[in-house]
């Protein structure tokens, strides 16, 4: 036995026995009988990946599964359909749940093909992008056949409830997009992020005479909600679901809460590395997002820290010299310090929700992942 730290960990052992299958399957998935297309919809695949809305589901599936009342009908279901199948059955993880890792990994991949078309990116993980070595009608259709394949396999499971779960998460991703755009001012409550009001009073400390800054922040969060944390929750759903999970059981509202505040945390890291990460381990060049006119948490502490930087958000950095005098505004003020206490907070609150699982070692390997999202470098 290996006696690595590596090795030993809980994440690495619960997800070795899935990820060739899933990384297999995967590639398979996204294949078409157009050459060209497949290595388009591969491209992204085949890069190093932190894969990690795929190692979220397939550890909460372990912490959940054999939890649920359906659970028996679901193992006994899967028994049937790999009678003939060459991969063995484990019970750990059903093979409708690893493919529903693939389905969300695709969802994913496919707004990143979207995403680089709008932002106009030339690279992505630290290599040519997609719409830079296809163009960008290319990519687009690319997008598009992963968003179509990912809603087939969905209807494939069989389970009405997770597909609507998917092409919800569809919906709001490109509802998100519009709020980053600025095309949406107003989102309707299915819209909001978890509790807003709550955060933004005790946590933020939006001054209350400021609705203008309170305004941003309001938006800002719906935003992370609709392009980050929502994809997080509904996977999870959907993989509890999976596992026998019923819609009222207690147990899909635990991985949703648990989801959604994790890709919360997720997304404000994102923000903070746009400004203190390393370049070259990001794939992308530094104040990429100012570079796009898009204000996120760390500029909007730095508002609230610096009154003279507003001008710069209002005008979206769109003067010369705009974008360094923000990022200096950022590195000056205590912004990066309270982006990252705010991304701690919803990273503790992610754990409360794990703390309503059973104790077990995919419970504790969910802790370890939370933890490590506040520490990553890309």
């Amino acid at each position: 036995m290996q006696s690595s730290k590596a090795s030993s960990s809980p994440v690495n052992t619960l997800l070795a026995p899935f990820l060739l299958q899933f990384q297999k399957g995967l590639l398979g998935q996204v294949s078409s009988s157009i050459p060209l297309l497949t290595t388009l919809t591969q491209y992204y695949v085949n890069q190093p990946s932190k894969r990690m809305r795929p190692c979220l589901i397939l550890l909460m599936c372990q912490a959940t599964n054999g939890l649920g009342s359906e659970w028996h009908v679901k193992l006994l279901e899967a028994q049937a359909s790999t009678i003939d199948s060459s991969e063995p059955l484990s019970e750990n993880v059903l093979p409708s749940q690893i493919c529903l890792a693939q389905i969300i990994e695709m969802l994913h991949v496919a707004s990143l093909l979207h995403d680089d078309v709008i932002d106009e990116a030339d690279t992505r993980r630290g290599a040519p992008s997609v719409p830079a070595v296809f163009g960008n009608h290319r990519t687009i259709l690319g997008g598009d056949y992963l968003l179509g394949r990912a809603m087939a396999l969905a209807a494939s499971l069989g389970c009405t409830e997770v597909t609507s779960l998917v092409a919800n998460a569809v919906c709001t991703l490109v509802e998100g997009e519009l709020v980053q755009l600025g095309d949406i001012r107003s989102l309707d409550a299915q819209g909001r992020a978890l509790d807003t009001t709550s955060v933004l009073r005790h946590v933020v400390a939006v001054p209350q005479d400021d609705p203008e800054l309170s305004g941003w922040w309001e938006e800002y969060l719906q935003k992370t909600y609709m392009k980050t944390a929502s994809l997080f929750a509904h996977a999870l759903q959907c993989g509890v679901l999976l596992g026998g999970v019923g819609t009222h059981e207690r147990w899909k509202a635990i991985a949703g809460s648990y989801g959604e505040r994790l890709g919360m945390a997720f997304q404000l890291i994102d923000d903070l590395l746009d400004f203190e990460g390393d370049a070259q381990k990001l794939g992308k060049p530094a104040n990429a997002d100012l570079s796009l006119g898009i204000a996120t948490a760390p500029v909007f502490f730095a508002v609230q820290e610096d009154a003279s930087l507003r001008p710069l958000v209002l005008r979206r950095f769109n003067k010369p010299g705009d974008i360094e005098k923000m990022a200096q505004g950022v590195r000056r003020t205590q912004a990066l310090t309270r982006t990252r206490e705010l991304a701690e907070y919803y990273a503790r609150w992610a754990q409360e929700a794990l703390g309503m699982l059973p104790d077990s070692m995919a419970r504790r390997a969910l802790h370890e992942l939370t933890a490590a999202v506040l520490t990553r470098q890309s």
